[in-house]
């Protein structure tokens, strides 16, 4: 993904269902606001990096799944991904994944973690799937952590 593709970024997830906004960004919200694209196309493929995967080509080309991460120090970074309704369960959130992981590993970070709610048993299913450790909720909390090791030892 590049900066150019923010009106297919914010077509995609203008598109995405309630729940699936919501479990994606943790909070409802209609159409994502200006101030959400911009930091979303805040992308140098160093700090901050996505993947996406398309259907269609030109006019009619359109996002249906995006996994990105955001460094969170100079050996950690935090990872998202969202996949359309419609593209779901075919795979597409599992391939963006670990070429996300491969190119985070190659940028140098040692760590990508996640956080998900605890509610949303499908990513956790699919990070579990991906290799990453679940870390169990602390009291009170309605999240829980995904974290993989990356680079050389990480298996």
């Amino acid at each position: 993904m590049t900066p150019a593709d923010a009106e297919l970024d914010r077509d995609f997830i203008s598109h995405l269902s309630p729940r699936s906004r919501y479990l994606r960004f943790m909070h409802s919200m209609s159409d994502p606001a200006p101030e959400l694209l911009r930091s979303l196309m805040e992308l140098d493929g160093h700090r901050n990096a996505a993947y996406v995967a398309t259907v269609g080509h030109a006019a009619r080309e359109a996002i249906v799944g995006v996994a990105r991460y955001a460094a969170t120090d100079s050996a950690t970074c935090e990872f998202a991904v969202a996949v359309a309704d419609d593209w779901q369960c075919r795979g597409i959130a599992s391939a963006l994944m670990e070429r996300l992981f491969a190119h985070a590993a190659r940028e140098g970070y040692r760590l990508i973690f996640g956080n998900i709610l605890a509610d949303n048993a499908a990513m956790i299913d699919l990070a579990r799937h991906l290799g990453l450790e679940i870390e169990p909720p602390r009291a009170g909390e309605t999240q829980v952590r995904a974290v993989r090791r990356l680079g050389p030892s990480a298996h």
